[in-house]
């Protein structure tokens, strides 16, 4: 992935706009019922102005999946080492700062295939985690399906988070997530190290 040159503050604000009115749209239609007009009213933008950012209504969303990937990714390249509370300190961040495209891109409605991208994403940095954690040398193919179980398992539980409107309070799941992650982590390392 690469980093994107710094945007200047009005340029990201007018994003976010569009990205905030986008997502809101989505969770009372579908894509191919929203028009441009119906989405700048929305953020409060004018139409020239979404058209010098975005060619139509599916580029924007492509670029709110690839904004959040690109998040993720920044989170997990961070060259410091992250206990797994601090992990999910970090990614709920991150969700509270783009909460409505979370709760649409997070959900169960959303596009399956954002879901499969951020579980490769995901799926690749937690193998490789165990690799250093545990010094193991077993095949992707051996790894993988654990690492598709608790991460899909993860992903489910955010998502249902987040369709519900955030309902259970973030340390609450924080906590859930850092005890399930720590469990099967003892499990990796008691099956394969």
């Amino acid at each position: 992935m690469n980093i994107n040159a710094p945007e200047d503050r009005r340029i990201r604000k007018t994003k976010k706009a569009l990205r905030e009115g986008l997502a809101e749209l989505l969770m009372e239609k579908s894509i191919q019922s929203i028009t441009v007009k119906e989405l700048t009213d929305k953020a409060d933008v004018h139409r020239s102005t979404f058209y010098a950012n975005y060619k139509d209504i599916y580029h924007l969303y492509e670029q709110m999946e690839d904004s959040m990937l690109q998040e993720i990714y920044d989170i997990l390249s961070a060259e410091y080492n992250l206990d797994t509370t601090a992990f999910f300190n970090i990614l709920f961040r991150c969700i509270a700062d783009n909460n409505n495209v979370c709760r649409l891109v997070l959900s169960q409605n959303a596009n399956n295939s954002f879901f499969k991208r951020i579980l490769n994403l995901l799926k690749t940095s937690c193998m490789n985690c165990w690799r250093n954690e545990f010094n193991l040398t077993v095949s992707d193919e051996l790894l993988e399906p654990y690492a598709h179980f608790i991460l899909a398992g993860s992903l489910g539980l955010i998502g249902e988070w987040a369709a519900n409107d955030f309902d259970r309070p973030e340390a609450e799941l924080m906590l859930m997530l850092a005890d399930i992650d720590d469990n099967f982590r003892s499990f990796i390392k008691n099956k394969f190290a």
